[in-house]
């Protein structure tokens, strides 16, 4: 950081423990719109075998829905974090939210033709692109660095808690009523999580407002990001976790109704178990590694990346006639693992980040992770359309066994990162 920079951190700091009892209402707030933009975002995976079944698709073909809400979030986060900086996240999170709901509900209106649903899909991606740097910088502005890391794992909770009410819901609903009735909820979803931050949160708490005026430089900031060896490893560590997250996500129910021949509300009952895992794992990770091994969360990123193989290669074991527990084994454990490491990465990029330029920084960090959550999923189906799931799940574990290799040649480089940040 720059002297200006390290010098903006103190009004900050100072604003954050004066911020008393309301901060806890704060972040209860960025809990509830997470847990709601989940439930619209999470949800397009949740109902991929339903239009799978509807349009008559192959999986590669299905995954492109996933491909689209996860597109959107690319072409606008960082022109919607430059905004957040510059005025703050109130009115951008809750209207991009109330927004993001509409489009749900035209969707369902809408549509019939898969083409057509994708593009409203894409539409409401792009709106959900505020909620993740919107909240994060709620978190930075209201709560102390000490506190940050345990307050991140809870907001960031709202994402599986969401992921989970949405699995739990959503295939019963289009079940019993149709996918269309299920999109309405999740329409729905997205309006109460607008509506609900707009009223409660409160944008005080910080003292760097006049900082925030100046539009942030991208290409400088981004520039300077991506020239630093342990900011690219610990980019490219994401990549391949969020390929890790979004496979996982977005294929499971396939894999489990397909491969495995679990019906499909059994299976979308397995994804919510998963999901609900991945709870313990947002708020524990991040709090377990800052509790135990302070400064240290490249390391702790490398050993999740080199753990998380193992019940990967697991699940590429599994046929029809394997137990059910098996299968609710590995998929709990791979929701702590696939879902639970985003904090720890998130606030990471947040110590990193210039105070001007929270948003920013975060929204950078989030849009690379996108492009490999966009393009991953159908890439996976085309893989395993052509060699089966063994081979697909294999080349995911090649994948993290490669990233963990590399973040580790970096910790061993001389001034990591993670020696440098608390």
């Amino acid at each position: 950081m720059t002297a200006q920079e390290v010098g903006e951190v103190a009004p900050a700091e100072r604003a954050a423990h004066s911020a008393g009892s309301y901060k806890w209402v704060v972040l209860a707030v960025a809990v509830t719109a997470l847990t709601s933009g989940s439930i619209v975002y999470s949800g397009v995976s949740v109902l991929l075998p339903f239009w799978k079944n509807t349009y008559h698709l192959s999986a590669a073909t299905a995954a492109l829905a996933a491909t689209a809400i996860q597109a959107g979030p690319i072409a606008s986060m960082l022109i919607i974090g430059r905004a957040i900086d510059r005025y703050g996240e109130r009115w951008v999170v809750s209207l991009t939210m109330i927004a993001m709901g509409v489009t749900a509900f035209i969707a369902a209106a809408a549509g019939r033709h898969y083409p057509v649903l994708l593009l409203c899909i894409l539409v409401m991606g792009a709106f959900y692109g505020s909620i993740l740097p919107g909240g994060q910088r709620a978190i930075t502005r209201w709560f102390e660095p000490g506190l940050r890391g345990m307050a991140t794992g809870i907001r960031q909770a709202g994402l599986p808690i969401g992921a989970s009410i949405a699995g739990a819901i959503l295939p019963a609903v289009a079940l019993h009523r149709s996918w269309t009735a299920a999109m309405i909820v999740q329409g729905a979803a997205g309006i109460l999580g607008g509506v609900v931050f707009a009223t409660f949160y409160r944008q005080t708490g910080d003292a760097t407002t006049s900082a925030r005026k100046t539009p942030v430089n991208l290409r400088r900031l981004i520039l300077g990001l991506v020239r630093d060896r342990a900011v690219r490893s610990l980019l490219i560590a994401g990549l391949a976790l969020a390929a890790f997250q979004y496979v996982f996500s977005v294929q499971i129910l396939i894999f489990l109704n397909d491969h495995l021949r679990i019906p499909i509300v059994t299976a979308g009952f397995m994804y919510s178990v998963a999901q609900a895992a991945g709870i313990a794992g947002r708020i524990g990770l991040a709090w377990i590694s800052d509790r135990f091994w302070p400064g240290m969360r490249m390391r702790s990123l490398k050993w999740l990346l080199a753990f998380s193989t193992i019940p990967i290669t697991a699940l590429s074991t599994l046929t029809p006639g394997s137990p059910r527990v098996l299968a609710y084994t590995l998929c709990t454990l791979l929701g702590l693992l696939s879902v639970g490491w985003y904090p720890l990465y998130l606030v990471q990029i947040t110590d990193i980040a210039p105070q001007h330029a929270v948003a920013s920084t975060i929204s950078f960090a989030i849009t690379l992770n996108q492009v490999i959550a966009a393009t991953m999923p159908p890439l996976f189906g085309a893989l395993v359309g052509a060699t089966g799931y063994t081979v697909g799940w294999l080349f995911l574990v090649v994948i993290l066994i490669l990233t963990a290799t590399q973040l580790h040649r970096t910790q061993a480089a001389p001034n990591p990162i993670a020696s440098q940040t608390s």
